[in-house]
């Protein structure tokens, strides 16, 4: 399939669409099967459609462990990185083996959202947030961490926002396990760009979001929980879709579910599962690996393209090192900010640096017209 014939899979906003790492674009499907899998089991069977609604959620926790070499009962739909994260945060914190282990560690270019998880529990569980500082994939900046004790859990990014940097999970959830530390991983930016292998990794938890590179829309976020670890943990937050049945209705009797939905917590948004599902799916079809070559080929022809006075970029080995997101700066940012708004570029700028994030829906041509915008 051509790139033309996969542009025509998305509704894009007019202009050159490269925010794939803050929002993707909308697929015709997810759409669809809004209409299809939502609204209309709502307009035609009211209260009744739970039923038909629980399927699609179904569907979509299948399609999710897929995508990431699990099963679905090891997976738990979220509504964002950031609850998933806190429920499993409770759930390991109290557990007696893990008491006087109270540091988590994170690297400090990690997503805020989830350092602001850790001091929002510090009062109530004993939580430390410990940053680690320099490149994430120096091991003995790590190691230095670990071997001060009292370590509950490490979180590692898999990719980057601000810097694309791609950190090697396998090396450091074995670190993390050499150290009897939980090890936890953000996909956030790399999941449907970058493979992700559940089984390969050997993590305790992983957390994830469509609403980026899987093009799923916000609201539809997951989280992955290693099977053997599962019956044990009991995450304070829970609501009637913790249950093992939820439609019991017992105000006295709460049984948890035997699965990784005891982390669920109250009523889902079906709607934002509904349309991950079909996007998730798309993806799935066209695959993950050639969404990624298509990717890194885009970079590499744009990175050919640009001037000398892009002064900082990756080099071409580096891309192969690094999620789907082009991170660049130039001697005169503003100008160039100004060409780019111009030529009807949609991107977004941290500081010093221009994230560019381009996917399946974008061409050659695309790469060309925001490397004229540097000149």
């Amino acid at each position: 399939m051509q790139t033309q014939q996969y542009k025509s899979q998305f509704h894009l906003p007019a202009g050159i669409y490269a925010l794939a790492h803050s929002v993707g674009p909308l697929p015709k499907v997810s759409k669809l099967a809004l209409e299809e899998h939502y609204l209309a089991p709502w307009e035609h069977l009211g209260g009744d459609a739970w039923p038909n609604w629980l399927q699609s959620i179904d569907a979509f926790c299948t399609a999710i462990a897929r995508l990431i070499n699990a099963t679905a009962n090891e997976i738990c739909p979220q509504p964002n990185l950031a609850s998933g994260f806190s429920a499993y945060l409770t759930a390991i914190a109290k557990l007696p083996e893990n008491q006087g282990k109270c540091r988590i560690l994170m690297h400090q270019d990690a997503f805020a959202s989830m350092g602001f998880v850790v001091t929002g529990l510090a009062k109530s569980y004993g939580l430390e947030l410990i940053l680690v500082q320099g490149n994430p994939n120096n091991l003995y900046a790590w190691t230095t961490e670990l071997a001060k004790g009292h370590v509950l859990a490490c979180l590692f990014t898999h990719v980057h926002s601000n810097t694309s940097i791609k950190s090697n999970i396998v090396r450091l959830v074995k670190l993390a396990k050499e150290h009897d530390t939980y090890a936890l991983v953000d996909i956030a930016q790399s999941v449907g760009i970058v493979p992700v292998d559940a089984r390969e990794w050997g993590a305790d938890a992983i957390f994830g979001s469509c609403v980026k590179w899987l093009c799923g829309g916000p609201g539809a976020g997951f989280m992955f929980i290693e099977a053997a670890q599962i019956v044990k943990l009991n995450p304070d937050p829970v609501g009637w879709f913790s249950h093992q049945n939820p439609f019991e209705f017992d105000i006295t009797h709460y049984v948890a579910a035997t699965n990784a939905r005891r982390f669920w917590g109250g009523t889902p948004s079906v709607a934002s599962y509904v349309a991950a599902c079909a996007s998730i799916n798309m993806m799935l079809d066209i695959g993950v690996a050639q969404v990624a070559r298509h990717n890194v080929e885009l970079k590499r022809y744009l990175l050919q393209c640009l001037p000398s006075n892009v002064t900082m970029k990756p080099s071409e080995d580096e891309l192969y090192h690094q999620g789907g997101s082009l991170c660049i700066g130039c001697d005169d940012m503003n100008a160039a900010a100004i060409k780019l708004n111009e030529a009807g570029v949609r991107y977004d700028r941290r500081g010093d640096i221009f994230r560019l994030s381009l996917h399946i829906s974008n061409s050659l041509d695309d790469a060309e017209k925001i490397a004229d915008c540097f000149d």
